[in-house]
């Protein structure tokens, strides 16, 4: 027959969490390379260690675990890419072209003291082909930080290529980005295309985790998502609804009046509770009046505070959408 103090013990061992130990090899130990995939970690992760970490963006593991990227250099699509774009260099931080930069001219450092930088070295005129930006003989075709003009400045893995800005082989241009459309997260396949709702960019096509389901090319959690919410497509009115638990339902404070969330503060058919209209008057504070006396605005017949409506934030028949509150006349999470 078990004894006090063996059930006591047993007790004590259920209580206590444990600690589960990889007794294979550590992918992430030592910095070595590769890297465990799955293993608790989300879409498009691999086990680091102890950590999850997305091998396409992560400046510590690049690629595999453990390949950091070093100062000014930033990882993009499992590279490390120099943050300087192709045919610029860096010195002491920042971005020069030593072909026209006065002050680093031919070598980081070595200034042209009131000459001209031009082909690498000091001159006092700009040679043939060049143009005079400051003190710097830019090749307006070829140099990254002038390129097509002065002052014009390729991003990060890109290079300047008969006077326009081109993305390295591999990367595609969002805007002024050069990203990897297939595994950029926030452009997934094209530009402009966020995953989302937990997903990963995979391929160039989005998988969604647990929870989420794909709609119109984005990962969406149906429970909470107010564009898709409990449905895909189904989206909560701005300013009158949020999504919680896949249902659209009235912000708080609010309340339905038949099909219709209202604030029953300011509206003016529904000040105070349902169907209570205020006819001429405005609606204030839930009571019908003859003014806003004492409120700092006045939409129509509500009054308001722009500060922190949200549907009338920073000015009137402004709403804010489901996933925002309005905060100093501002949307925001």
């Amino acid at each position: 027959m078990p004894t006090l103090r063996n059930i006591s013990l047993l007790l004590t061992l259920l209580a206590t969490p444990f600690a589960l130990t990889n007794c294979g090899d550590d992918a992430g130990a030592g910095g070595g390379a590769g890297g465990t995939a799955g293993g608790g970690c989300g879409l498009g992760q691999i086990a680091c260690g102890q950590a999850c970490v997305d091998p396409a963006n992560d400046n510590d593991h690049c690629g595999s675990c453990g390949n950091a990227c070093g100062p000014n250099f930033e990882c993009v699509a499992g590279q490390c890419l120099s943050e300087c774009p192709q045919g610029a260099m860096d010195c002491n931080g920042q971005c020069v072209s030593t072909d026209s930069d006065a002050n680093n001219c031919g070598s980081c450092g070595n200034t042209c003291n009131g000459q001209v930088c031009g082909a690498g070295t000091c001159q006092d005129t700009c040679p043939a082909g060049t143009t005079q930006c400051g003190n710097d003989c830019a090749d307006t075709s070829s140099d990254p930080l002038n390129c097509g003009g002065c002052g014009a400045e390729c991003g990060l893995g890109s290079s300047c290529t008969n006077g326009s800005c081109v993305c390295i082989e591999g990367l595609s241009r969002c805007g002024n980005r050069c990203v990897d459309l297939g595994s950029d997260d926030d452009n997934c396949g094209s530009c402009g295309n966020e995953c989302g709702g937990g997903g990963a960019c995979v391929n160039g096509v989005c998988e969604c985790g647990a929870g989420a389901e794909l709609c119109d090319g984005e990962c969406a959690n149906l429970q909470e998502d107010y564009k898709n919410c409990g449905a895909c497509g189904n989206r909560c009115t701005d300013g009158l609804e949020v999504c919680s638990e896949g249902a659209c339902e009235c912000r708080p404070g609010f309340i339905r009046c038949g099909e219709r969330c209202v604030d029953p503060n300011t509206d003016p058919n529904h000040c105070g509770g349902c169907g209570n209209s205020c006819g001429d008057q405005v609606c204030a504070g839930g009571t019908c009046a003859a003014s806003c006396e004492g409120f700092p605005d006045q939409c129509g017949a509500s009054c308001t505070n722009l500060d922190t409506d949200p549907l009338n934030c920073g000015d009137c028949g402004e709403p804010c959408r489901p996933d925002e509150i309005c905060s100093e006349g501002d949307c925001g999470n």
